[in-house]
């Protein structure tokens, strides 16, 4: 039996040209990829809500730099999910890199001590072996660059700069035969 290959900790870039898919020209950061299935976060879209909003609306005092909140993904997208850097946190998942993934709500009120987070609505979610399938078709560019960029960056520039810093534009390799229905 081969072993299997997993991609937590990794971002990966949809190839595909059909603009209709909600993945066209999306960069996903693969938190949790296992036997049983994958989850990740669309780190370079956003939508127009603030995050300052988000904490209007849970009564909580807030003096951040306006970060906008990512468009996480199609699974779930009436829930608030917490990409962020703060260890020991029970409710979170969390990479080898040690970022983490929540949607527990009580972490928000901790956000103000956490430098590195962002907030996301929805998440991406594949069943067990759907992500390896695709990426076996070439859906998928499979990249492995530091992922503090998702805290250094604003989510429009953050395609840019895993491109600089791979040596070629991701947006140029592009899968032309395969159409993957999400």
């Amino acid at each position: 039996m081969e072993d299997q290959i997993f991609f937590d900790n990794k971002f990966i870039f949809f190839q595909e040209k059909n603009k209709e898919d909600f993945f066209y020209g999306s960069l996903v950061y693969i938190v949790e990829h296992n036997s049983n299935g994958a989850i990740g976060v669309v780190v370079n879209k956003s939508i127009s809500i603030d995050e300052n909003q988000i904490y209007k609306s849970l009564g909580i005092k807030n003096n951040s730099n306006h970060k906008a909140l990512l468009n996480g993904g199609p699974v779930e997208i009436n829930k608030l999910f917490i990409i962020h850097e703060k260890p020991d946190h029970n409710e979170s998942i969390y990479t080898s890199s040690g970022i983490g993934l929540t949607s527990n709500i009580e972490i928000i009120k901790s956000l103000q001590e956490i430098v590195n987070y962002k907030f996301a609505i929805g998440y991406c979610g594949w069943d067990a072996g759907q992500l390896d399938y695709e990426i076996s078709l070439n859906s998928w560019l499979v990249l492995d660059v530091n992922p503090k960029i998702i805290f250094d960056f604003p989510p429009n520039k953050i395609v840019d700069e895993v491109s600089r810093l791979m040596g070629f534009d991701i947006n140029q390799v592009q899968n032309t035969e395969t159409v993957t229905k999400h």
